[in-house]
């Protein structure tokens, strides 16, 4: 039977592999600009349920370099501070800044809590976490949203709140996280995470590090996957326009609608549509509800957190070429 210890270390190992896989994937993977923001959308989107909101598609928005948004329907805490970077030190020192990064300094007041109370309250949880042993960063970030969550600074949302600055700690030091990776692993296990302590929590939040970063992955498999048969229908079109480009934009997307390719590629709305036809016609796209230029189409492809099965698919030159915005990779991809 392994010690604690061991389950501990092994965990840690697992976590940290997971992560850095993560960002081997951003440099290589041949879809690496959708799959960045489906990341994003999902982590918001894990946010946004711990939250106890409800983050439809239709509250989501995409820009043109790829960054999320979300529109003003959007009520979770996350909205703000997902994706915003904050530094380390002032997560410690620099209460202010703290509260303007989680988007809490002009938010009407709860149960009659001033900004000056809550700013009392993140010093409080300041002292604790410098208070706190030297651990490694995955670990410490544990403490930090336990601590955080003792002591409730903000009067609401301090759940979700927890997860953020825990996941800013640990995950966020790396490219593999801009805010919610943990809170994707964390709401996938089920696990009993809000009555553990010690060493029972650190191990489940370790775990819950490494589930989040498999949720990624899995997402990068099954846009890949489309990616490759996508691929073999455009290649065989004869005059294939702009199609790669609409399915690129679908990609990235919950929903796309004419109107968004059209302002996004330049085209006419007739011209938008007759793409997104085509596209369903091949089998592409299946078209989701609407009329004319009213329609949303999606990719016939679940992203859910169902994990899939190990890879078994190879990447090549080609592959990588065809779907790079700029026609060329940046580091040669290797063998999966």
């Amino acid at each position: 039977m392994a010690s604690p210890d061991h389950n501990m270390l092994l965990a840690y190992a697992q976590a940290q592999a997971a992560i850095e896989r993560i960002e081997e994937r951003r440099r290589l993977s041949p879809v690496r600009h959708p799959w960045r923001t489906r990341c994003l959308i999902a982590e918001r989107q894990a946010l946004a349920r711990i939250d106890g909101q409800v983050l439809d598609d239709l509250d989501i928005e995409v820009s043109a370099r790829g960054g999320v948004s979300t529109s003003p329907f959007d009520l979770s805490l996350a909205r703000d501070s997902i994706g915003t970077a904050i530094s380390l030190d002032a997560l410690i020192h620099d209460g202010p800044a703290l509260l303007r990064w989680l988007g809490q300094d002009w938010y009407p007041l709860a149960d009659g809590q001033t900004v000056e109370g809550k700013l009392i309250a993140i010093e409080r949880w300041q002292r604790d976490v410098r208070a706190l042993a030297p651990s490694p960063p995955l670990l410490h970030g544990a403490d930090l949203a336990r601590l955080w969550r003792h002591r409730a600074p903000l009067g609401r949302s301090d759940l979700v709140a927890s997860l953020l600055i825990g996941d800013r700690w640990g995950p966020g030091r790396w490219d593999g996280s801009a805010g919610g990776l943990t809170a994707m692993g964390l709401e996938r296990s089920h696990a009993p995470w809000l009555l553990s302590q010690g060493d029972e929590l650190s191990l489940l939040w370790l775990k819950a590090i490494a589930a989040g970063a498999q949720v990624q992955l899995d997402l990068e498999m099954r846009l890949r996957s489309y990616a490759r048969r996508a691929m073999s229908h455009v290649a065989g079109r004869r005059r294939p326009g702009k199609l790669k480009d609409v399915l690129l934009l679908a990609m990235a997307r919950p929903r796309l609608t004419s109107r968004q390719v059209a302002a996004a590629l330049g085209l006419t709305s007739a011209g938008a549509i007759k793409l997104l036809t085509i596209a369903t016609d091949l089998g592409l796209l299946i078209e989701q509800s609407g009329q004319a230029s009213y329609r949303s189409y999606a990719m016939p492809v679940s992203l859910s957190y169902s994990p899939l099965p190990s890879s078994t698919l190879h990447q090549n030159w080609h592959e990588d070429e065809f779907w790079s915005s700029d026609g060329k990779n940046e580091t040669s991809p290797e063998a999966l």
